[in-house]
């Protein structure tokens, strides 16, 4: 009854302007409505551009009335307090890379890897590396990146290519919060969560992603695999069963973007995006990589933020002003924190962020056959302000 009424008002309000100066009318009348329209209302009164529609349901995305611009800095850890205590066996090796210093650790059966990254301090060089660490765990000789990781996608976010042609890669064929053979998802949860928090001193995270990757599909993504060409021969038994999470930083109950929303290119330096993946199998945490981590300094006060519907007619807006050739979709928004260059650090910034899906056709080089891609992008809106971020 409520979403009725509110858009019973929207038509009113929107339609009893005289003639004379109705566009200015409608236009001041309508930025009022959107900051107390709730989403689904404003998506059954807008007129959306050809080849463009929206894949996302209104009643999932999440808002809040006001936050803080923080200023931050890279996550610095003590990487010799980090090797005493995340390090299960005697170091034998600590050498210096431009990452940050690496630490090995060996017997007969277990090797460690710990590189805690440092932005290149150690070595005299500026690497951009920062806010995290590389931790990997080899038994007998095997590492978990050759194995299990090769059916799987190492990064958060939607699909990727070879997801999209291949499959064996495609981490949503895996369940998600499903318990393994070997512990509860519960558990393994909670035996990861104390390794970030109480011995590596993380700061606040939470699940973004999580997988159960189970013997029967980790069995069909190989077959696909070796049908895409692949050469590595592979055995996966139920011991190789095991967990992936990707972890996101969060600030005052909202997320940082843990996905790559700008564009790179060479002559634009862009702040890191904070992500963490864990692997846990039933031997234990076997692989961690964690980077773009932010030491939070200090806030601001406390601003109102724009609306859903208000940063999603922006971005309608913007779409209706280009010819759409192919079918572009908006497949999730989010109320984020992102990360933007500042003059001592970085600013981390409310923001919408949208994932946009745009159907493409690309001919392969060697067969010519026509293959169909979703490429995605982001559409970044600042929810103080109003304007894109690129």
């Amino acid at each position: 009854m409520k979403k009725t009424l509110i858009l019973l008002l929207c038509l009113v309000l929107l339609t009893s302007a005289p003639a004379c100066g109705k566009l200015q009318v409608n236009e001041e009348r309508l930025e009022e409505l959107l900051e107390i329209m709730d989403l689904g209302t404003f998506l059954q009164t807008v007129d959306l551009p050809d080849n463009f529609s929206i894949g996302f349901n209104a009643a999932d995305v999440k808002s809040v009335d006001s936050a803080k611009i923080y200023k931050a800095v890279p996550l610095e850890l003590d990487a010799d307090e980090v090797a005493k205590k995340l390090l299960k066996r005697e170091i034998v090796s600590t050498k210096v890379y431009a990452e940050g210093p690496q630490f090995e650790t060996s017997d007969n059966e277990l090797k460690e890897y710990l590189t805690v990254f440092d932005g290149g301090k150690s070595a005299g060089v500026d690497s951009g590396v920062v806010g995290g660490l590389n931790y990997s765990v080899i038994i007998n000789g095997e590492w978990l990146d050759s194995k299990q990781g090769m059916v799987i996608a190492g990064d958060p976010g939607p699909p990727d290519s070879i997801a999209q042609k291949w499959g064996y890669n495609l981490k949503s064929d895996y369940a998600s919060f499903a318990d393994l053979s070997f512990m509860s998802y519960k558990d393994a949860l909670a035996a990861v969560e104390e390794l970030l928090y109480d011995t590596l001193g993380f700061p606040e995270l939470e699940v973004a992603e999580a997988y159960s990757m189970d013997l029967e599909t980790m069995l069909k993504h190989y077959e696909l695999y070796k049908a895409a060409g692949g050469k590595e021969e592979i055995t996966f038994s139920k011991e190789d069963e095991c967990y992936v999470f990707f972890f996101r930083q969060v600030i005052d109950g909202i997320p940082l973007a843990n996905v790559r929303w700008q564009k790179i290119t060479i002559s634009r330096k862009i702040a890191p995006v904070p992500t963490v993946k864990v692997y846990y199998t039933r031997d234990g945490v076997r692989r961690i990589s964690a980077g773009g981590l932010y030491d939070i300094i200090e806030g601001g006060e406390d601003k109102p933020l724009i609306s859903a519907a208000a940063a999603l007619k922006k971005v309608i807006d913007d779409y209706s002003e280009v010819f759409l050739e192919n079918q572009t979709r908006v497949i999730a928004m989010e109320l984020c924190y992102v990360g933007v260059m500042a003059q001592d650090g970085y600013e981390l910034i409310p923001a919408w962020i949208f994932c946009i899906a745009e159907a493409i056709k690309v001919k392969d080089p060697v067969d010519g056959t026509e293959n169909s891609y979703d490429l995605y992008t982001y559409y970044v809106v600042n929810a103080i302000t109003g304007d894109r971020i690129e």
